[in-house]
């Protein structure tokens, strides 16, 4: 179920929660990879949560 619904994230959205997650990197990393602010990658991962704990209820 979980992977159902990652799939149903755009390639941005479930790479940065791969990054996060599963590859174990810190969002100051991520931001660094991403050529963004730390602060940008965390408003990011909320709403990618968020949206991940939606489709995770249907």
């Amino acid at each position: 179920m979980l992977y159902e619904s990652l799939s149903k994230l755009s390639n941005d959205e479930r790479n940065l929660i791969m990054m996060i997650y599963f590859k174990n990197k810190t969002e100051l990393e991520c931001a660094d990879l991403l050529h963004t602010t730390q602060q940008n990658v965390h408003k990011k991962k909320k709403k990618i949560l968020a949206k991940l704990n939606k489709l995770l209820k249907k």
